[in-house]
């Protein structure tokens, strides 16, 4: 998932990034050769260790603590930049012959199959109303939410690079990292939180609002830690505990002299686009609840 970018998304040879599918585990691990690129195949990248490689590894990793620490490969202990580029030198040209092309076609086909037996309408078009609204160009940040972990899979970065918390997990990521991204490129940039993770760096909205940050911050609010709500409620029947206490979002930016909007599911693409076109910092609120697609980690062999 922190790769996306560096591969063109709609490129007939990218399989995106749907790690957490049986499929593209089953695709990685069917390889005769996998060049792992700048990756520690972590509990994600590895669908929760279900990936299980047939063939020979050849791992470049620059972090000399993640090298061959979850796999056995050919370690190459270098920077990736330097080593494809090295490749890239010594590797003769192969012309095309589509056997790549409509593999990946049907890696594809498979996920969309697999999504599209569940009721992820609403989710899937919410990533598609929010990639729809961002001008070319937005860097983009995600803090630990719902919206997030289908933004890690499901996101086009192409022109609207895609920065996560995710190789720490840290809750509050999200509208401090797109204050420094809009420090840095002047913006505009989209932050987007969770109810639960923006309680933790709410404050910086007066730091938004004395520098004068062009971030327009995007809030799912469903009441609680939703992910936390949705684990425990399909484990034990219930949740404990993930219900929380919180401000009127929109309310308390207006308190700051901050634009806000209380959107929905219907509207959330032209209200977004909306607050990303006026300069300085913004807020939208989107009160509602999502769900995860199914996990395949658990599904019975």
């Amino acid at each position: 998932f922190g790769g996306k970018g560096v591969f063109g998304w709609d490129h007939e040879l990218s399989g995106r990034s749907w790690l957490e599918d049986r499929h593209s585990t089953e695709f990685l691990a069917d390889a005769d050769v996998l060049l792992v690129l700048g990756s520690g195949l972590g509990e994600l990248s590895s669908n929760y260790r279900e990936f299980a490689p047939r063939g020979r590894m050849i791992q470049v990793e620059a972090d000399l603590g993640k090298l061959e620490s979850n796999y056995p490969a050919l370690g190459i202990h270098a920077d990736v930049r330097l080593v494809l580029q090295g490749l890239l030198e010594q590797v003769p040209f192969r012309q095309a012959d589509g056997a790549a092309e409509a593999a990946v076609a049907g890696l594809l086909a498979k996920v969309r199959e697999r999504l599209d037996a569940q009721p992820l309408a609403v989710e899937r078009k919410l990533i598609d109303d929010i990639r729809a609204a961002v001008p070319e160009g937005t860097q983009t940040f995600w803090d630990m939410t719902i919206a997030a972990y289908w933004a890690w899979s499901a996101w086009n970065p192409d022109g609207a690079p895609i920065h996560t918390a995710q190789g720490a997990g840290g809750l509050g990521y999200g509208l401090p990292g797109a204050l420094g991204g809009a420090a840095a490129t002047g913006g505009p940039v989209l932050a987007v939180s969770g109810d639960g993770g923006a309680m933790y760096g709410i404050a910086e909205l007066a730091t938004a609002v004395q520098h004068g940050l062009d971030v327009t911050w995007l809030v799912v609010d469903d009441g609680g830690y939703g992910i936390l709500r949705e684990y425990l409620t399909g484990a034990f029947g219930q949740s404990t505990a993930t219900e929380l206490a919180r401000p009127d979002f929109a309310a308390l930016a207006r308190s700051f002299g901050v634009s806000a909007t209380v959107s929905s599911l219907d509207t959330i693409g032209e209200d977004l686009a909306a607050e990303l076109g006026k300069p300085g910092p913004s807020l939208v609120v989107l009160p509602a609840l999502l769900k995860m697609f199914e996990p395949t980690h658990l599904e019975k062999k």
